[in-house]
């Protein structure tokens, strides 16, 4: 009798041992799979994350060009106004969003003295393949091209115009062209500061914040101090909202201080979304100055 008791007890130890082994296998599988498949996308993934969801609304422009910058891929430039006037180009975040501009944005810029030429990445509002991002700026800045040399705008003689992440490749191609200004709102800091503000967003997600987000980008992190620093003779204006979470105000705030061509305006109780409608009087203002700026630039 004492020695079944004994095995009793002895069968129920290994399986309380067996159950925790288990267990702990489980759990340690469940937090490498936590960790292990935001590395993946962020390391793989990026322009799947960064383009997952594109606007495809109707559109009204007045002239049309559609600029093949691969065989299966084509950048879009719409112009909404005057092709006699000042020339604005104008870069969207990543779900593009041509159509709703049409009616919030552009009529913005024209008040400010330009006709807008606004640019769709290849699989934005109608045009054809898909955006990556280490291909985006070269395409962009084909694009550019092909539009100056059949146009009247000089991309030098022009003001770069560009929202979210709009507003960081309106950095990256003023760096090439020297554009006569940039006027941007909703800058991220940089490509790691906006994961990091995104995964702030999902409390379910907070975990990942642990995750070395620069390294797994495994590229040019796009920062936007460096891209200033690049265009010294360049006037830039920055519009950023005090309530956006997107690209979050501080950040961006501290990104430009330092660099005496950027002109910082706050917007106060602004969002990632409504940062220019807010701000529209300083929009306009900011922007006729670009337009109007005599400012002798190395080229």
């Amino acid at each position: 009798m004492k020695v079944a008791m004994q095995n009793g007890r002895g069968n129920r130890w290994q399986f309380f041992l067996r159950f925790k082994n288990l267990f702990g296998l489980f759990v340690a599988g469940v937090v490498t799979l936590y960790f292990a498949v935001p590395a993946a996308l962020l390391h793989w993934g990026i322009d799947g994350l960064i383009f997952s969801a594109q606007s495809n609304d109707q559109t009204h422009e007045d002239a049309r060009f559609d600029i093949a910058v691969s065989p299966t891929a084509a950048v879009v430039v719409r112009r909404y106004g005057d092709a006699g006037k000042a020339c604005a180009f104008f870069f969207p975040g990543q779900h593009g969003g041509t159509g709703t501009y049409e009616r919030t944005l552009f009529p913005l810029i024209q008040d400010g003295g330009a006709a807008v030429y606004a640019i769709s990445y290849p699989g934005q509002d109608g045009a054809q393949g898909r955006s990556k991002i280490s291909l985006l700026s070269d395409q962009i800045a084909l694009a550019i091209s092909k539009v100056s040399q059949t146009t009247h705008c000089d991309a030098s003689q022009s003001v770069f115009v560009g929202r979210s992440l709009g507003a960081t490749i309106a950095l990256v191609e003023a760096a090439k062209f020297k554009p006569r200004g940039v006027l941007v709102d909703g800058l991220g800091s940089d490509l790691a500061g906006v994961v990091r503000a995104w995964i702030s967003r999902h409390r379910a997600l907070i975990g990942w914040q642990l995750l070395p987000v620069r390294e797994l980008l495994g590229r040019q992190d796009y920062s936007a101090t460096l891209l200033f620093e690049q265009i010294p003779s360049v006037p830039v204006s920055v519009l950023q909202g005090t309530a956006d979470t997107v690209t979050p105000y501080a950040l961006a705030r501290s990104a430009t201080l330092g660099h005496p061509n950027v002109t910082f305006v706050t917007v106060d109780g602004g969002t990632h979304q409504n940062t220019y409608l807010l701000g529209r009087t300083a929009y306009v203002g900011a922007l006729r100055r670009l337009l109007d700026a005599d400012v002798l630039r190395s080229r």
